[in-house]
C-alpha cells in the first residue's frame, strides 16, 4: 500500500486537515493552539511574566544555562499577526501530522523541531559574534536578542505534511492554489535565501530552517521520538513504554524464580517470590 493510500493522508470532508467529531478527545494540536493562544492573550495582566521567563536567547542559554528556554520560546509570540500565522499553520497542517505520528509522539515532534530551530539560532548567533560580519550565513544581532514564535515548529509540521500528502492542494494566502510539498520547500528556501543574505528576520528564519531540518528528519525515522518522554517514567503509568518494560521487568522476575526453584526447590522461595509466581500463573490463565 502507497503512502497516499493510507487514511491519514486522504482528504478529509469539509476541506483539508482532520476536523474532530463532537464526541473526541481534544488533541494535542489543539491544546498547543489553546496555550500559544492563552499565553498571548493573559501575559499582558501578568506584567509580561511569561515573555521574560521564556523567551531564547544566546546569552541565557550559554551564560545563563536556563535550558527551559530552549521549550518556552516556542509558546509566545511577538504580535497578533505572528500568532495567527503560526496558529493556522498548526491548525490546518499539525492534524495531519499527529493522526500519523500519534498523540505523545507528535508533541515531542513539535518541541523536538522548535529545540532544533532554537539550537541553529544559537550556533549561527554564537558564531557571528566569535568571528565577525566576514561570513555569509551568520547571525551578527546582539547575542540578548530575543527568539520567540512557534514558527520552527510549525515549519517542521510543514515538512512533514510535505513528505506525507506532498500533492494536497493548498491555498497560500487563501488565493493561490499550490501543492503543498511545493510551498513547504519554497518557504525553505526562502528562509534559506533571507539567512544568507542577511536579510530582515534572518535570525527567525535561521530557527525555521532549524525546525525544517528537523521536521524533515523526524517523520522519516519517527521511532527516534519514542524515547523522547521516557524520563516520565512512573509518573505516566499509561505510557506503552512503561507497560512494556514493567512486563519485560516482571517476566525476567518469573525467569529468575522458576530457575530457583530448579535449583533450589519450591521451599527456597520467598513470600514475595510465591506471589509473584502465583500472579504471573493467573495472568497466564486469563489471557489463555
Amino acid at each position: 500500500m502507497g503512502i497516499y493510500d493510507r487514511e491519514y493522508a486522504r482528504p478529509q470532508k469539509g476541506g483539508f486537515g482532520f476536523r474532530p467529531k463532537p464526541n473526541d478527545k481534544i488533541t494535542v494540536n489543539t491544546w498547543l493552539i489553546i496555550t500559544c493562544v492563552a499565553v498571548f492573550m493573559v501575559d499582558p495582566f501578568f506584567d509580561m511574566f511569561f515573555r521574560k521567563w521564556l523567551y531564547f536567547s544566546t546569552d541565557y542559554a550559554i551564560w545563563g544555562n536556563h535550558f527551559w528556554r530552549f521549550i518556552g520560546f516556542q509558546f509566545l509570540h511577538a504580535n497578533f499577526q505572528h500568532l495567527l500565522f503560526n496558529m493556522i499553520g498548526l491548525y490546518f497542517f499539525g492534524p495531519l501530522v499527529e493522526r500519523f505520528l500519534g498523540g505523545k509522539r507528535y508533541l515531542a515532534f513539535y518541541l523536538l523541531c522548535g529545540i532544533f530551530g532554537a539550537v541553529l539560532y544559537l550556533i549561527l548567533n554564537l558564531a557571528g559574534f566569535i568571528f565577525g560580519d566576514n561570513i555569509p550565513g551568520l547571525l551578527f544581532n546582539d547575542t540578548a536578542t530575543p527568539l520567540v514564535g512557534a514558527s520552527a515548529g510549525v515549519f517542521g509540521i510543514l515538512l512533514a505534511g510535505a513528505y506525507l500528502a506532498p500533492n494536497i492542494k493548498v491555498l497560500v494566502f487563501f488565493i493561490l492554489p499550490m501543492r503543498l510539498s511545493t510551498m513547504a520547500y519554497a518557504l525553505v528556501g526562502f528562509a534559506l535565501f533571507t539567512v544568507l543574505f542577511g536579510q530582515n528576520n534572518a535570525g527567525g528564519e535561521a530557527a525555521h530552517l532549524g525546525g525544517a531540518a528537523a521536521g524533515w528528519y523526524f517523520i522519516r525515522n519517527a521511532h527516534h521520538l519514542n524515547g523522547f518522554f521516557d524520563f516520565l517514567g512512573k509518573a505516566d503509568p499509561t505510557s506503552k513504554h512503561f507497560a512494556l518494560r514493567e512486563k519485560k521487568q516482571k517476566h525476567g522476575d518469573v525467569d529468575r524464580i522458576l530457575d530457583k526453584i530448579h535449583q533450589d526447590g519450591l521451599q527456597s522461595l520467598t513470600p514475595k517470590e510465591k506471589k509473584i509466581l502465583h500472579e504471573a500463573s493467573r495472568k497466564k490463565r486469563e489471557d489463555s
